[in-house]
Formats: structure tokens, sequence, C-alpha cells
């Protein structure tokens, strides 16, 4: 058993401190990539208290490893195992979650745009989500695409050009 030390106290500290300024900065930069893509709210708050718990048990592992109550052999291994355990769990989401940030974050797509997505149809983004886009299309039927098709197929966006043009004529400038 550890004898708890004035030093020992300080690493417990810098541990704990460490994961709660990893949590921070995911939850901040998820926050504002979400919000740029126009992801709900309640979306939003479930991703931040996902990313909240990851912190938790980061600060758990590492202030046992600290205490002295597991080898650091024994807590790489249960944490493999659980990072794959939960990786396959939610391989889809995870995969359509991040498609979204990559088709969102590189401004292709905002919610009001008319697009047509192959093999979907036309129509107006009425919803952003986690996994998928709502799309009304022109005879009033609603169409959830997941993100990983938008990603992956081919997307034409009607109300983006005036948005984008600017930015490809900055991107031309500089080629040039």
């Amino acid at each position: 058993m550890v004898e708890f030390s004035f030093p020992v106290f300080l690493e417990l500290g810098a541990v704990i401190g460490l994961a709660l300024l990893i949590g921070l900065f995911l939850s901040w930069t998820v926050v504002k990539v979400g919000r740029r893509a126009g992801v709900s709210r309640a979306q939003l708050v479930t991703i931040r208290k996902w990313i909240h718990v990851l912190m938790l048990v980061l600060a758990v592992v590492g202030v046992v490893n600290v205490v002295g109550l597991g080898s650091e052999l024994e807590l790489l291994t249960l944490g493999g195992m659980g990072v794959v355990l939960a990786t396959l769990a939610l391989q889809g989401f995870i995969s359509n979650m991040i498609a979204g940030f990559l088709v969102f974050g590189e401004d292709t797509l905002r919610l009001g745009d008319v697009v047509e997505v192959s093999g979907e149809g036309k129509g107006r983004v009425v919803k952003v989500g986690l996994r998928n886009v709502w799309i009304m299309s022109e005879s009033g039927a609603l169409v959830s695409i997941e993100n990983i098709r938008l990603e992956q197929g081919r997307l034409w966006n009607y109300s983006a050009a005036e948005r984008l043009k600017k930015s490809f004529e900055s991107k031309e400038s500089i080629t040039s």
C-alpha cells in the first residue's frame, strides 16, 4: 500500500487535473463544432455526458495507478479491453458521427439548404442529428439519411453556391 505523503497528493492532484483538462477540452471542441454544424442542444448535452464519463474513467484509472492498487500492465490490459468493447458496440454510431462532423466541418451543408443526395432524392435540410440528416422532399416526405451516406455518396447542394463562392475564390488566389 502507498503511504500518503505530500508528493503522492500532488501526483493525485495532477492526475485528476489532467483528466479534467482533457475532458473540458474535448467537451469544448465537440460543442464548438456541433453548434457550427447545427446539432441540437439535446444531442450536444448527451455527447458532453459521455465525455464526462470518459473523464471520470480516466481519473479513476490514474488514481488507481498512483495509489498502487493495480499494476500498469493490468490497467493497460483492462483499459484496452474496455476500449475494444466500446468501439465494437458503438462502431456505426461513431462512424456516422465522425462523418457528420466532417461534412459539416467543411461547411458544405447547413440547415435550410436545398440538397440532392444520390439515391435518396431532392429536398430541404430540416434537421441535423448526430447520426443522420432529415430532409423534407419536394413531395412532402421526410427522409432520414445517415451522415456516412452523405460523406461517401454524391451530394448536390443548390443553396451553398453563394456561401462557398468566397472560399473558392480565396483558394484560387492562393494557388494561382
